[in-house]
């Protein structure tokens, strides 16, 4: 618009001074090139009128030798040198040349200008001098502050759509967790009927494995050896274990106060002969103190157990097996690192989901109780791992606090596990 304004002055300019040089006969010539302007009264006043009618600044007349013969805004002295036309030097060559030509828009103590010039020519057409036309273009000015209005309208509407975006991409990110909750609801409930079938078919072979190990170990008096002692507590957990899946699917609470470094000792100590057994070394760094935790510990040991036996899997030529536990603010962090496989990022991402597995014998459980355990507590399960370069699993585990020292039992849970 600017452009165009510009350029549409400028023809209106140069038809102004076009006109201006029509106005001046020879004779008229004659008497300013002589420095008579006192003689030419009609001269000044149709230049007078033309400069009304199209509301220009001024309107002045000048020789070859750019100097000024007449000055209707009284700025420039006559008789002497114009300081506009060595500004305007290519305009006005330009002009003398024979040809009118209009300048370029100046920006003049906080307003604009432009001028045009066309030459003045005797009865020959050999240009003589020529006229100058300026004007003030305040129209600009106003030019300009619409633009800056359009410019802070513009942002505010970019502001209000960044916004919008925002709040859309937060309702996308709300739907997509709504529709993962609803997959894993679906889930569980799948899992629920599943397992509701399995739970009597695996407790009565349990239940004669227990009663057939405690008369083994009464006929050989083996009630005090430790290996033996696994069988019927292994046996326990199993059936304690089945409970846990069957009431995976619904709301559990903490129901007793226990040490994360003896559930991790204790867990670590039953697998010890596995881990020999498939070279894997054990290196564990606890912080020194104990660490309580409000929680279920069957299934606290169950989510570990988990844990260790996929860092096994992942071992299969053996390795190394980390297990770090230190105190991060108000929470115990139980790093988990092996020197196994990796996952890829497809598999890390759903390696939670109940049922999800890569494994050809695997049941998809394992790393889904480890999540069941740690969110139960309000906690936080973290994985990272890379395909070839192991795997960390990271658990943040609130601990109690220091005055918890008692068990604390839900009846309402261990009547349903009984």
């Amino acid at each position: 618009m600017r452009k165009r304004l510009e350029a549409e002055l400028g023809w209106r300019l140069v038809a102004v001074a076009s006109g201006a040089a029509g106005v001046v006969n020879e004779e008229d010539w004659l008497l300013l090139a002589a420095g008579d302007s006192a003689q030419v009264n009609d001269l000044t006043q149709d230049l007078t009128d033309l400069r009304q009618v199209n509301n220009v600044t001024t309107i002045f007349v000048f020789d070859l030798d750019r100097r000024t013969l007449l000055d209707l805004g009284g700025q420039y002295p006559i008789g002497e040198s114009n300081p506009a036309l060595l500004v305007d030097l290519e305009a006005v060559t330009t002009a003398l040349a024979g040809w009118p030509v209009a300048t370029r828009l100046y920006s003049s103590r906080g307003g604009f200008l432009k001028s045009a010039y066309a030459p003045v020519t005797d009865r020959n057409q050999n240009v003589v001098g020529g006229v100058g036309v300026e004007a003030s273009a305040t129209f600009f000015q106003t030019l300009g502050n619409m633009k800056r209005t359009l410019i802070g309208a513009a942002l505010l509407v970019s502001l209000g759509l960044v916004l919008i975006g925002f709040s859309v991409a937060r309702l996308w990110v709300a739907r997509e967790r709504l529709e993962a909750r609803l997959s894993r609801a679906e889930t569980l409930a799948s899992m629920g009927q599943m397992t509701a079938m399995l739970a009597h078919e695996i407790r009565n072979p349990l239940g004669i494995i227990k009663g057939a190990a405690e008369r083994v170990g009464k006929r050989h008096r083996l009630e005090d050896d430790e290996v033996f002692r696994f069988i019927p507590e292994e046996v326990d957990r199993l059936e304690r274990t089945l409970n846990s899946y069957l009431e995976f699917a619904h709301a559990r609470a903490a129901i007793e106060i226990e040490d994360l470094t003896r559930v991790i000792a204790r867990t670590l100590e039953f697998l010890q002969v596995e881990l020999e057994r498939t070279s894997i070394e054990v290196e564990t760094r606890f912080e020194p103190g104990s660490f309580f935790v409000r929680c279920d510990a069957h299934l606290l040991r169950q989510a570990l157990l988990n844990i260790f036996l996929n860092a096994r899997d992942a071992m299969p030529a053996g390795g190394r097996l980390m297990v770090t536990l230190e105190r991060r603010g108000g929470r115990a962090l139980v790093t988990i690192t092996d020197t196994g496989t990796g996952m890829s990022e497809a598999v890390r991402a759903r390696a939670t989901e109940p049922f999800f597995t890569d494994k050809e014998k695997g049941s998809g459980l394992g790393l889904a109780v480890v999540r069941r355990a740690v969110e139960d507590i309000k906690g936080k399960l973290e994985i990272q791992s890379r395909l070839g370069a192991g795997t960390s699993v990271i658990l943040y585990l609130p601990l109690a606090p220091e005055d918890s020292t008692l068990p604390v039992v839900n009846p309402s849970s261990e009547e349903g596990r009984s």
